[in-house]
């Protein structure tokens, strides 16, 4: 458990907008202070809705891996005159913030994966299928194929896109040339690849420090020739603050 103080001097800038304010406190909480640019956008994807909605009923599962999914699906319920409570249906989860959102709006989960991962996912979740069953993976447009190609009888919603925030890029770039020495956390390949895109090569970053939520958000710093310096175990922004906040100590020795 870290303490009050022990971010004290660091800055945490966030890649991502939080569901809630609750790291932001955490990080100010422990000291430090809180800068936010959200490198990418979500908004409502509606083209499949027809199709999908009208079919929800040959599904026997439901898959979700963000809170985003989950969102933009109770929005498409609401807008289709549909309770939950009409759903005959199971739902996964990956991760249990995505768990909680699901059961916000009145959905069940029966699984989540031991790690909150696409690939531990495809790997645990069959053991819980029917021969059978049909499951409808609710997505936003750059997810990985992961789930498709690792599951037998999946189908795929696009239920909201995610596009890059250049102007917000531009803005996090100027905001490094004038503040060098802070933590970069991602939540994200999406917001790896727009920093990637429209930041890396406007600063200098040897002083930066480099966070991430996952290894596939790690995978995507590497990949794109960032290091990664601290990696959350738990799969939420909370955990990685708590890691900062370990290493801070770690490399300040």
């Amino acid at each position: 458990m870290c303490n009050k103080g022990d971010l004290q001097g660091r800055t945490i800038v966030f890649t991502s907008q939080p569901k809630s304010d609750e790291p932001f406190k955490l990080v100010e909480r422990l000291g430090g202070e809180v800068a936010c640019f959200p490198l990418i956008q979500i908004t409502e994807f509606s083209s499949q809705d027809e199709a999908f909605i009208a079919r929800l009923s040959l599904y026997d599962w439901l898959i979700f891996t963000s809170q985003n999914a989950v969102e933009m699906f109770s929005e498409k319920l609401r807008r289709h005159g549909i309770s939950v409570n009409e759903l005959s249906l199971k739902v996964a989860a990956v991760g249990t913030k995505t768990a909680l959102a699901l059961e916000t709006i009145g959905l069940q989960v029966s699984f989540i994966p031991t790690i909150y991962s696409a690939d531990t996912f495809i790997k645990e979740f069959p053991t819980h299928l029917k021969d059978t069953d049909r499951c409808l993976f609710l997505k936003g447009s750059l997810a990985k194929d992961t789930i498709r190609n690792g599951l037998e009888h999946v189908d795929e919603w696009t239920v909201y896109e995610t596009t890059p925030n250049v102007k917000i890029a531009g803005e996090l770039a100027e905001y490094l040339k004038s503040n060098p020495r802070v933590c970069i956390t991602f939540a994200s390949p999406s917001a790896v690849h727009n920093f990637s895109n429209h930041v890396y090569s406007q600063v200098l970053l040897t002083t930066v420090r480099f966070a991430a939520i996952g290894h596939i958000t790690s995978k995507s710093l590497i990949d794109h020739g960032l290091p990664v310096h601290i990696q959350a175990k738990s799969y939420t922004y909370l955990a990685l603050i708590d890691e900062i906040a370990k290493w801070k100590d770690v490399e300040s020795k």
